[in-house]
């Protein structure tokens, strides 16, 4: 053999080579994307069954929970009248004793009776301080013998809040006067009784620390407030003001927004201001306690 087909057929052995090469290696690579779909397959139903998992757990948790309940039926319902809380609690135990007595409590001391109204529901309205949550117990006593469970917490912020409205009126002259209306949920019988604007000045990060004064609003024949904010806006200064609002009722709950509810904006050379208003809520603030 002569050397150039020597060489000829180490060329053909080197190609048979390669192509058996690739060859392996296609299928390697469709066995490898093979496993990877069977793999993404396994892992789309270990989450499926995970979460069906987490249903049937859910399921069991609240059947367990329903059976060791000493009551088949639990109604509350929260309530603001005159000043003051309400929950209006009802009951029905799944046994009562000849004897057993009912009754709500607070973690607090403050307690009511609950009554049978003939039905074999127990029923009674606790007053109580105001507050941000409850979390009621209902007690069944006879002798020395008492049954108790917690009810589930319940949160007064339906409740105590305050639906408002802000928009810019002019005195005439000059865009400086906030209107404010507001509006109470249906459950609720708030009324403001003072409004507060505070002046903050927008610059300063910390708003504790940015509060340039306050205005009170006046109550206008329409049913909204107006405040007088002449004094902070009609300068030739630069400022950058947010306005927040405070309401306190008849009844001496206070309220807060938790945000501003308006802002304004001037320039250096007092040329241009902008100004920004809209809708926000108030929420109760029941102090530390």
């Amino acid at each position: 053999m002569d050397k150039k087909t020597g060489h000829i057929l180490s060329a053909v052995v080197a190609i048979a080579v390669v192509g058996g090469l690739f060859r392996q290696n296609a299928a390697l690579q469709g066995k490898v994307d093979q496993l990877s779909q069977q793999m993404s397959s396994l892992s789309n139903q270990l989450v499926d069954t995970r979460y069906d998992l987490s249903d049937e757990i859910g399921t069991l948790r609240r059947d367990l929970e329903d059976e060791a309940s000493l009551f088949s039926i639990v109604e509350t319902e929260l309530g603001y009248e005159n000043g003051a809380l309400t929950l209006a609690v009802t009951v029905v135990p799944k046994e009562l004793s000849a004897g057993e007595t009912a009754q709500v409590s607070l973690s607090t001391g403050e307690t009511a009776v609950l009554t049978d109204d003939g039905t074999g529901r127990l029923s009674g309205v606790l007053t109580c301080s105001l507050r941000d949550s409850l979390e009621p117990v209902v007690s069944l006593t006879a002798g020395d013998r008492t049954r108790r469970e917690i009810l589930p917490t319940l949160w007064t912020n339906e409740l105590f809040t305050l639906k408002g409205d802000s928009y810019w009126a002019s005195d005439g002259e000059h865009t400086n006067q906030l209107q404010l209306t507001f509006s109470a949920p249906e459950s609720s019988a708030l009324e403001p009784e003072t409004v507060t604007v505070e002046v903050r000045s927008a610059i300063l990060e910390v708003v504790e620390g940015s509060l340039m004064g306050t205005v009170e609003a006046v109550r206008q024949a329409d049913g909204s407030w107006r405040a007088d904010l002449s004094q902070y806006l009609n300068t030739e200064e630069e400022y950058d003001y947010d306005f927040w609002v405070s309401v306190t009722t008849g009844e001496g709950v206070l309220l807060r927004s938790d945000q501003p509810v308006a802002d304004c904006q001037q320039n250096g050379d007092g040329s241009s201001s902008s100004w920004s208003e809209g809708d926000f809520a108030l929420y109760a603030d029941f102090g530390e306690g």
